[in-house]
C-alpha cells in the first residue's frame, strides 16, 4: 500500500515539475524587443514602416515606437508610441499616443507568441492591433478599426527583425 502512495506522490511531483517547466518556457512580450522594418502601404502611399520595441523606465514596462515614412522622400507620414506594463505578462496594459493627436488606453492579452491590443474607449475611436511572432521569426502586425458594422482591417504589415535588443532572440 505504501508503494502505491509513493508512486502516486511521485507522479504528482513529476506532473507539477513538467507543468512548471512548460510555464517557464512560455515567452513573454519581451520577445518582441528589437527593431523591426518592412515596406508598407500607408493609405495609398508607398512607405516604409518601422517598429522599435525597447525596455522602458521600469523593469515591468516596454515601449514600442512606430513610424511610417514615405518610401521615396523619407518624410514622416505618421508616428506613435505605446507604453505597456507587462508586470502581468498575460494581460499587459498601458497607453498609446501618436502624431495624429490621439491618446488611447491599451488593454492587451499575451498568448504564447501573439500580443493582441485593444485601444480606445467605448463611445469613441476603438481599434485592435495584433502582433503575431511567426515561426520563421517575422512579425505580422494587423490593425483593425471598430465600425458600426464590425471590425474593418486597415493595415497589415509583415516585419523582419533588423536588430535584437535585450531578451529578444
Amino acid at each position: 500500500m505504501k508503494m502505491i502512495h509513493m508512486v502516486g506522490a511521485l507522479a504528482v511531483a513529476l506532473a507539477s515539475g513538467i507543468a512548471s517547466q512548460a510555464q517557464a518556457a512560455t515567452p513573454s512580450p519581451t520577445v518582441l524587443l528589437g527593431e523591426w522594418s518592412a515596406p508598407c502601404d500607408a493609405w495609398g502611399a508607398e512607405a516604409h514602416c518601422t517598429l522599435d520595441w525597447r525596455p522602458d523606465l521600469h523593469a515591468d514596462h516596454i515601449t514600442v515606437a512606430y513610424q511610417i515614412r514615405n518610401a521615396r522622400t523619407g518624410a514622416m507620414i505618421f508616428q506613435g508610441r505605446g507604453v505597456y506594463d507587462i508586470g502581468d505578462a498575460e494581460r499587459p496594459a498601458g497607453y498609446w499616443s501618436d502624431s495624429g493627436g490621439a491618446i488611447h488606453p491599451l488593454a492587451a492579452q499575451w498568448n504564447e507568441s501573439v500580443l493582441t491590443t485593444h485601444w480606445g474607449v467605448a463611445g469613441s475611436v476603438q481599434g485592435r492591433t495584433r502582433y503575431a511572432l511567426e515561426p520563421d521569426g517575422a512579425l505580422q502586425v494587423t490593425d483593425w478599426l471598430l465600425r458600426e458594422d464590425g471590425w474593418m482591417q486597415f493595415m497589415s504589415v509583415r516585419y523582419e527583425r533588423t536588430q535584437a535588443t535585450g531578451d529578444a532572440p
